[in-house]
């Protein structure tokens, strides 16, 4: 007959056995399945898969702003009225290729493809929209800003009269699709710039046979650059951090080592177990630069809660000091600087008097609002954010919202010519979004609930294992006691 101690030891034997068990497999073997799983690599062909050409659709609408009394540019006391267009709306078509796997990390290119998809009660891509003349103002701009100082009105009064002459002005009207993908013809600017050269000696960018301009002209079919990021294999945590981007592992857009930065993912992919602490950073080759979100709240998309992230005031807040740098005349004199709300593009667009901001100035300084009527800045409807799964790190839904205006001034051009009030013009903007669809977000649920069910059993062997040690330990005390 077997005594009591002997049984007893028996049990303490298996508590043991499953504790080393439960510590083996929970905490050594299973993650480490979890985490190979999860690497993007060709071996793991699902996660390749879904990496390389995504299946959740993403959707981009274009809204323009059609100024309704922009008939006078030396009517200074006019308050120009906006009227929303819009949506015009697109689906992307996305695929990466070139892929290289090296050394933990992925090098590619992502082709990027629009698809027009009008919606119900869409105006249509041949309605016609009354803005500021682009090419006209960033003529100016640069005339202004390269030109010598005794040469600079001359030119300008050149460059106006010509343009005047084949019917091009300050003020434009131009079709959606010129606007968007089709572009217009720079036919008439090509002897101011010729002319330009010549009298400064400054070489602007050469021009295509077929010189056209409009603001994705070019765009579509095509990729943003070579990307080399982290596949995961060095560590979970750096999944999807960008290393380099065309070779470079910095820009070298705004003439300073903070900004030049390239910090974070492209926004596509976030390393697991989110923590909302912390800053979540995303490079955009569109803003020539990184930006970073903060947690505010969570939020539930198809059943699933995921942390939603909002990028703050203070990104685009030249007078942060963090930001200085973003304003390419703060060391000349830092009220040169744009207010609150304005990245300047000039040193990533070969000088063009290009600005970013929010949709209607959302969260900008009120001034560039009030310079217009008809704008009406909306949280819901103009803020960028994305949510994210909170063990996984897969994004659920994201919406990046951006506005492209133009820095209307008078440089050089003579009163007479054009005596216009100087001011941020906005162009139009652009809502682009993607959505983690029904059965994805059933397999995101799947893929929680195994690791959920995971973590639950290792704790609970783990605690059934040393409920069965302390049993013995008890015993043996008793055992001892009475001895």
């Amino acid at each position: 007959m077997v005594s009591g101690i002997v049984k007893t030891g028996i049990v303490a034997s298996v508590g043991v056995v499953v504790i080393v068990l439960s510590s083996t497999l929970g905490w050594i073997l299973v993650p480490d399945i979890a985490t190979s799983e999860a690497i993007i690599t060709a071996d793991n062909e699902a996660v390749f898969a879904a990496w390389s050409s995504p299946p959740v659709p993403v959707y981009i609408d274009f809204f323009l702003f059609n100024c309704t009394n922009c008939e006078d540019p030396t009517d200074q006391d006019v308050v120009l009225h906006l009227d929303q267009l819009g949506p015009f709306s697109f689906t992307e078509g996305r695929i990466k290729y070139g892929v290289i796997e090296e050394n933990g990390l992925l090098t590619y290119r992502e082709n990027i493809t629009y698809f027009h998809t009008p919606g119900d009660g869409e105006l249509g891509l041949d309605v016609e929209v009354v803005t500021v003349n682009p090419v006209y103002f960033t003529l100016a701009s640069l005339i202004s800003d390269l030109a010598p100082e005794n040469l600079a009105a001359q030119l300008s009064t050149i460059m106006h009269n010509k343009l005047d002459e084949v019917d091009e002005k300050p003020f434009m009207k131009r079709t959606v699709r010129e606007m968007l993908f089709d572009g217009w013809s720079l036919q008439p600017y090509i002897e101011i710039l010729e002319s330009f050269q010549n009298e400064t000696g400054i070489d602007l960018p050469p021009l295509p046979e077929d010189p056209k301009f409009g603001f994705f002209y070019g765009r579509n079919g095509t990729n943003l650059g070579e990307f080399k990021i982290e596949s995961g294999a060095n560590g979970l945590d750096q999944l999807g951090f960008i290393r380099t981007w065309n070779g470079k592992e910095s820009v070298d857009y705004w003439n300073d080592t903070y900004c030049n930065m390239i910090n974070g993912t492209d926004g596509a992919i976030y390393p697991p177990l989110v923590d909302t602490s912390e800053k979540v950073y995303i490079f955009t080759p569109d803003l020539c630069r990184s930006v970073y979100a903060t947690y505010e709240r969570d939020v539930e998309t198809e059943g699933i809660i995921g942390n939603r992230f909002t990028v703050p005031e203070i990104v685009f807040n030249t007078y942060d000091p963090e930001n200085l740098c973003y304003c390419p005349d703060h060391k000349i004199d830092p009220d040169l600087c744009f207010s609150i709300g304005i990245l300047d593009m000039r040193p990533c667009l070969f000088g063009a008097p290009v600005l970013l901001s929010t949709p209607h100035f959302f969260m900008g300084d009120e001034r560039y609002v009030k310079a217009f009527t008809g704008l009406a800045p909306n949280k819901e409807w103009h803020e960028t954010h994305f949510d994210l799964e909170p063990l996984l790190g897969v994004p659920i839904f994201a919406s990046k919202r951006l506005q492209l205006n133009v820095d209307v001034r008078r440089y050089e051009v003579p009163p007479r010519l054009l005596n216009i009030k100087d001011t941020v013009f906005p162009i139009l903007w652009i809502n682009e979004t993607a959505k983690l669809d029904q059965a994805s977000a059933q397999d995101v649920n799947k893929a929680v609930n195994v690791i959920d069910a995971l973590n639950i059993s290792r704790w609970c062997f783990l605690a059934a294992g040393i409920a069965l040690v302390c049993s013995w330990l008890r015993y043996a005390r008793c055992f001892a006691i009475r001895w």
